[in-house]
């Protein structure tokens, strides 16, 4: 049976009246009444509990009657089954889905930036428990996020600015501006503590921050909102997504970061002046980057998949050499055995011999902190090769991730039919496949030319040949007929009077089809006509082609 009471908490005074220890000499104990009424009731599996409920007592009556009515309710099953799910934090939920994100394997840079992509969304939209969550307020905050704000002025008049005085003009940390201005390759003037950074620069960098998001970037939000809500049903957290039914908007209308592929001779220029650099990248020289791009270039290997290969990855010595990248290093979670051309091999041999064989060849952290485009593009610049380039949609970026793209497109335009290229590629699917086989006009010319001559020979006239058939003798015949390629097509003319003679003659209607008709020929069109076969054309009736 359920009951309703005051807690009675029993309190120390001293002579005087003061709270006091319950030890201390002359205390006196006093009972005082909670103020807060309290409630003592059975849930759906018999257990007494006692739970504070509130000041007004009405209230109180009716909150504890609703937790009895709930408690019969749940031992014939009927109480909502996510209720204590639903009275979690959301923060704690996501979390759980950032170790649920770990313990699959996923990358801690992935784990940490989908986590904090989670949060922002969250945050931004005031999301504090499941019930909270709406499609619509997630569309509205991904949209704000794609227009542009406007930042602060300039102060008037000022031509240079420190590191420091840009970042304050603009509202970010030193790190950011320093990395912002690297990132778009914007120019500095002086080095070491006296450098600076004109107006340009600083205006160059407050209109890029300026920017909203891209629409490739907010629909990763939505992905990683969509996946959160996806585990929560299958975790037994929520019933149903509230936003399964939303959809990635079209990345092309707002392309950002388009890559583009590295032509033979950019790659060779590359490679040269790689292997002959004097400079230590990330740990590697150029003896070991140049190795390091030319295993991208033959193989497609991510930057992840290229930092954790060993010399025991390598089979350079078989029927077949291979390289063999571990399921837990590989995107789509499988085992990978990829060929490799010869070319590499010889290479290959020499620069892993002498090596242990499970220290990871190109390791470090250099992939994981996404510092392989940084090392690429130094090489670039030493190579004279653009880092950027003007596209149709936008620029083109030749990051690390660029390599893959080229050994791609390199198996594309050597005639590797689409099927293998995917298998190579490690894609699910050829539709991803084609997604990095990068088509140019050039490309495009090459294949028309491929094409097989179907002009006619000769005067430029088009030969179709007309059967005609008697309907009533049964008798058949063959006669062609010729009408010239002009604009007017006036004239059809039959040829083989023979069989004209031999086939028509006495005939009382006549059928006539023709196999192939000029398109451009207004004076040409399908229809039936019977009628006595007359000495010219013009009985014809002109039906489908035969078969």
């Amino acid at each position: 049976m359920a009951s309703l009471f005051r807690a009675t908490t029993s309190h120390y005074y001293s002579a005087d009246g003061r709270r006091c220890d319950k030890n201390t000499p002359g205390a006196s104990k006093k009972p005082t009444k909670s103020k807060t009424w309290s409630g003592r009731y059975r849930d759906a599996a018999g257990r007494q509990i006692t739970v504070a409920l509130s000041t007004n007592k009405t209230v109180a009556q009716q909150m504890l009657a609703k937790l009895v009515t709930d408690a019969q309710l749940g031992k014939v099953g009927l109480v909502n089954p996510f209720k204590d799910q639903g009275e979690k934090p959301l923060g704690e939920h996501i979390d759980d889905f950032r170790a649920a994100l770990a313990a699959r394997g996923n990358a801690p840079r992935y784990v940490s930036l989908v986590h904090a992509r989670l949060k922002a969304l969250c945050d931004g939209c005031e999301f504090r428990f499941l019930a909270d969550i709406s499609a619509s307020k997630a569309t509205d905050w991904l949209a704000k996020q794609r227009s542009d704000t406007q930042i602060s002025d300039l102060p008037k008049d000022q031509v240079e600015f420190t590191r420091s005085e840009a970042a304050a003009a603009l509202g970010m940390t030193v790190t950011a501006f320093r990395d912002a201005v690297k990132r778009q390759s914007l120019a500095a003037i002086g080095a070491g503590r006296s450098r600076r950074y004109s107006r340009a620069t600083v205006e160059a960098v407050r209109d890029r921050l300026g920017r909203g998001s891209s629409v490739q970037t907010t629909n990763y939000y939505l992905s990683h909102l969509k996946s959160f809500c996806h585990w929560m049903v299958r975790d037994g957290r929520m019933a149903q997504s509230p936003v399964s039914h939303l959809e990635a908007n079209n990345v092309e209308v707002d392309r950002r970061h388009d890559r583009r592929e590295l032509t033979a001779e950019e790659l060779t220029r590359l490679l040269v002046v790689t292997r002959a650099s004097k400079r230590t990248m990330r740990g590697m020289n150029g003896e070991d980057r140049f190795h390091l791009y030319l295993t991208a270039c033959g193989t497609g290997l991510r930057a992840g998949a290229l930092a954790s290969l060993t010399p025991a990855s390598f089979e350079l010595d078989g029927e077949t050499p291979t390289v063999t990248l571990a399921a837990r290093r590989n995107k789509s979670r499988k085992p990978r055995v990829q060929p490799l051309p010869s070319e590499l091999v010889d290479l290959l041999r020499g620069y892993l011999a002498n090596r242990h064989p499970d220290v990871p060849v190109w390791g470090g952290d250099w992939a994981e902190r996404g510092e392989g485009a940084e090392m690429l593009r130094a090489d670039l610049q030493d190579a004279g090769i653009p880092y950027i380039v003007s596209g149709p949609n936008g620029p083109l970026y030749a990051d690390f991730h660029c390599l893959r793209h080229s050994f791609i497109t390199a198996l594309g335009r050597a005639g590797v039919d689409l099927r293998s290229a995917q298998e190579l590629a490690g894609h699910s699917s050829p539709v991803l496949t084609a997604k990095y086989m990068h088509v140019s006009l050039h490309d495009l010319l090459g294949s028309v030319k491929k094409l097989p001559s179907f002009l006619p020979s000769g005067s430029g006239t088009e030969v179709a040949a007309i059967t005609a058939s008697e309907s009533e003798a049964g008798r058949f015949a063959r006669t062609e007929a010729v009408h010239s390629i002009d604009q007017t097509c006036v004239n059809v003319r039959r040829h083989g009077p023979d069989a004209y003679e031999a086939g028509w003659k006495g005939a009382a209607t006549q059928l006539v089809l023709f196999r192939v008709v000029e398109t451009r020929c207004g004076a040409v069109s399908e229809g039936e006509t019977k009628r006595p076969l007359p000495d010219s054309n013009r009985g014809w009736r002109i039906c489908n082609p035969l078969p």
